[in-house]
């Protein structure tokens, strides 16, 4: 009887794992498909994920839409920022956008938006980058301030 139990709570569990999101789950549109191969494509290999990954994780969100805005500015404020320093090396790029999306988890967290209060020199630069790439008045929305990914 045990081993039957043990199953039947193998099987639960995988059934539940298996099961589509509810509630979250949009397909992109092919535009918005076209969006994320041209946000790889500036990424360069910089985040570790295929553009499958990437997709299913922003069909798999709240707000697609917003959060594919806020990857595409991170994506060019990483492009500018690795163009400009000549980052060429895997590490070095992992690294790069590791701050990026820290910077814009700042932002999300309603941090000063680069302005004062910055540790470094980069974290300014990569703030202000975000905040020329994003939408004018998103860093006062309600949806980007509780978008954390």
């Amino acid at each position: 009887m045990e081993k039957k139990s043990l199953c039947m709570v193998v099987l639960l569990g995988l059934a539940v794992c298996l099961m589509p999101q509810t509630g979250y789950s949009r397909p992109l549109t092919s535009i918005e498909v076209q969006r994320v191969k041209a946000l790889k494509g500036l990424l360069d290999g910089a985040d570790g994920k295929s553009l499958w990954q990437t997709i299913g994780e922003l069909e798999k969100n709240r707000d697609p839409r917003l959060v594919l805005t806020m990857k595409e500015a991170e994506a060019h404020a990483y492009a500018d920022i690795a163009g400009e320093y000549g980052i060429r090396t895997q590490a070095k790029k992992e690294w790069l956008y590791s701050m990026v999306c820290l910077n814009m988890a700042y932002l999300q967290f309603g941090g000063d938006e680069g302005r004062q209060g910055s540790t470094t020199e980069l974290n300014r630069l990569i703030r202000q980058k975000l905040i020329r790439y994003l939408p004018a008045g998103i860093l006062k929305q309600q949806e980007f301030l509780n978008s954390l990914q």
